[in-house]
């Protein structure tokens, strides 16, 4: 952190995840609830003047809001929190304290939850997440699907 602390980067953010499918994320092993990397992040802002941004296990706005109050962190990132609910910041500055309901998913298979909402995402970027209801299974069949076809794409461009 101290050497990151002279360069021109503007903004460290302390995360753990991942959205490619099969590598594990942090999350896959969490025993804990609440944000996952919290010490952490409190230890680089004891070190470093680049603001620090907090991201992984900030389920509920009063998490989020204890990590900034405390100093931990200097902003708040959410990625699957997000993912289930877009609108998710502006229900919290409104003073909401709910968070979204989060999927239960029977058995996992290797790398089933990073690709569910992978193709989450992809959802909301279609605009079609009001139809979305995968199970891991079809997410990660979904996201190989895609993937292989991307990566035919871009080897035709490149051949």
């Amino acid at each position: 952190m101290r050497l990151i602390d002279r360069t021109s980067v503007d903004l460290v953010d302390v995360s753990g995840g991942t959205y490619f499918p099969g590598a594990p994320s942090s999350s896959d092993s969490a025993s804990t609830s609440g944000p996952y990397f919290i010490e952490f992040a409190r230890c680089a802002k004891n070190i470093t003047s680049i603001p620090v941004m907090l991201t992984g296990g900030i389920k509920k706005r009063i998490e989020a809001i204890a990590a900034l109050e405390s100093g931990a962190a200097d902003a708040i990132g959410l990625a699957r929190t997000m993912a289930l609910n877009p609108s998710l910041a502006n229900s919290w500055m409104s003073f909401d304290g709910c968070g979204p309901d989060f999927p239960k998913f029977d058995g996992t298979v290797p790398g089933g939850v990073t690709a569910w909402y992978s193709m989450r995402l992809t959802a909301l970027g279609e605009d079609t997440e009001d139809q979305f209801d995968q199970s891991l299974e079809e997410a990660l069949e979904s996201y190989d699907a895609r993937d292989a076809e991307r990566c035919s794409r871009w080897l035709k461009r490149i051949s």
